[in-house]
Parts: structure tokens; C-alpha cells; sequence
């Protein structure tokens, strides 16, 4: 994946395009820290989809153990919400 600042981001845009048109992923920069991402239209990232399966079926299993204990309370389910936003 390249990396491009800011500013040669605006200077080259149209071969940024281009780039990104044949496949490629651009990480844009300011002052050295990312600040966006140009990908292709329609490329899902499978790495986002198995990481965010994986948290739900974690906390699937959070919460049937809680449950098989007590039951929940709204503090839990509160807990699990908060959870799921970070």
C-alpha cells in the first residue's frame, strides 16, 4: 500500500487515480500521519469483515455465559453496546 502526503496528493491526483483505478490502495498523509484512504470502488477488505465477525461471535459468547449465570442486567447490555462502538 503506498503512502502519499497531502500536498503531492493534490499536485498528482490524476495519476493517483489511475493507480487506484488498476487495483492499488493510497494511504494520504498530513504531516506524516494517515488521514485517508483512496480505494478501488467496490473493494471490500476481507480482513475488516473477518475482524468484525470475529468480535461479534466473541461477544456472542460474552454474553451467553453471562447469561447461563444470571441474567443480564442493563448495565451489561449497556457495557455490550459501548463494546461494539470502539
Amino acid at each position: 500500500m503506498a503512502s502519499i502526503s497531502a500536498f503531492d496528493a493534490k499536485t498528482r491526483f490524476g495519476e493517483l487515480l489511475k493507480r487506484v483505478a488498476q487495483g492499488e490502495e493510497i494511504v494520504i498523509t498530513r504531516h506524516d500521519k494517515p488521514v485517508a484512504r483512496i480505494v478501488p470502488e467496490g473493494a471490500f477488505r476481507a480482513d475488516q469483515g473477518r475482524r468484525a465477525a470475529a468480535a461479534l461471535l466473541d461477544l456472542q459468547r460474552s454474553i451467553s455465559r453471562r447469561t447461563k449465570d444470571a441474567p443480564l442486567t442493563d448495565a451489561d447490555v449497556r457495557s455490550a453496546i459501548e463494546e461494539g462502538r470502539r
